[in-house]
């Protein structure tokens, strides 16, 4: 008796899409995952670049800016 292949019965396939709106959602997702990628980046290297400077006030002795008190709201 042969042995029977269930990888092309089991396969799994990836969906296609099939109508506008799923070409459309395919492709908004795609941007919207490229977006976040460049914004979470952009946030790491602000963030490193922040730290470098903090960490070079500190080395030279210098104060690190405060920041100023927020106004209050009247009641």
């Amino acid at each position: 008796m042969p042995k029977k292949n269930y990888d092309s019965i089991f396969a799994l396939e990836g969906k296609a899409p099939r109508t506008k709106g799923d070409i459309t959602d395919a492709a908004v997702r795609e941007i919207l995952q490229q977006e976040s990628e460049e914004r979470a980046a952009l946030t790491d290297r602000l963030r490193k670049a922040r730290l470098a400077r903090d960490e070079e006030t500190r080395a030279k002795g210098e104060p690190a800016p405060e920041k100023p008190a927020r106004k209050r709201a009247a009641k």
